[in-house]
């Protein structure tokens, strides 16, 4: 039979357990790193976004007018902003100490292209069916 005291107490900071590992990434840098990959999702997304902004424009529900390209527009940055690539990120983010700044380039290598890959294979899949 176990006691309480024979159990560390768990902390837990913005909805994940610390344990102390080595794999924890602290709040700071989660939304560092979800900034970063928004801001290439938005970037290459940048005509599916505008599209679906000018079908809502003036309308009260535009949402509901315009579906299809909310939905074009979400799966788009959905190929750069998410767990995939957001662990892959904090990986590299662990693996190099965990900078206070760190280089963004290497931290956030082969997500563009990963991300266009995707691009690549929904396209070639929207044509053939």
């Amino acid at each position: 039979m176990s006691t309480t005291a024979d159990v560390a107490p768990q902390r837990v900071i913005a909805g994940s357990p610390v344990t102390g590992d080595d794999t924890h990434v602290s709040p700071h840098a989660r939304n560092k790193i979800i900034l970063r990959l928004s801001r290439i999702g938005e970037e290459r997304c940048k005509d599916l976004i505008e599209e679906f902004n000018m079908c809502c424009k003036g309308r009260n529900f535009g949402q509901i007018f315009c579906k299809g390209k909310y939905n074009a527009s979400q799966e788009c940055m959905h190929r750069y902003m998410n767990d995939a690539n957001f662990e892959l990120v904090s990986r590299r983010w662990i693996s190099l100490g965990r900078p206070r700044k760190p280089d963004w380039n290497v931290l956030l290598a082969g997500v563009q292209e990963e991300g266009d890959r995707l691009s690549r294979m929904a396209g070639t899949d929207a044509a053939a069916a």
